[in-house]
């Protein structure tokens, strides 16, 4: 599903499977699997390279490169945690941990750069996903920021 301008919309293909895999990682997280949301958003992070092959459009090539690298991010940000949870929890955390966190917010900020230097999306579905993104881009620098600092980094 992805959203629409009356609430969600149908996507088919390639383009809902990449919407539904973003969904199932965000559902996951919020059920406490930080495992499962990282192989959920890496798979979504696939579809989006998948669909940047295969796209002729330019801005909509970097758009879904863009979206991929945020998926790649995430998945990094959902690793972080995993590993976290799994050495106990405590911090400081492992160097690991940090590693993984420090890529995360490395592709995030790639991603919003990405999403940021395209201009004139004229396509109305294109540039929502766009606004969509770059709000995302900015939520995740924030909460790895945030991760950072609560865990010692």
């Amino acid at each position: 599903m992805a959203w629409g301008t009356n609430g969600f919309t149908q996507v088919v293909g390639a383009l809902g499977e990449m919407d539904r895999l973003e969904q199932r990682a965000e559902d996951a997280i919020a059920n406490g699997d930080p495992e499962g949301a990282a192989l959920s958003i890496g798979k979504a992070a696939l579809m989006a390279a998948l669909l940047a092959q295969k796209e002729q459009s330019q801005k909509t090539r970097v758009l879904y490169q863009a979206a991929e690298t945020l998926f790649r991010g995430q998945e990094q940000g959902y690793r972080a945690l995993a590993l976290f949870e799994r050495a106990g929890g405590q911090p400081p955390a492992s160097k690991g941990v940090c590693q993984f966190l420090s890529h995360a917010v490395e592709m995030v900020k790639e991603s919003q750069n990405g999403l940021k230097a395209l201009e004139d999306i004229n396509n109305e579905s294109l540039r929502e996903r766009q606004q969509r993104h770059i709000a995302k881009t900015k939520e995740w620098e924030g909460l790895l920021q945030g991760l950072q600092l609560d865990l010692s980094c």
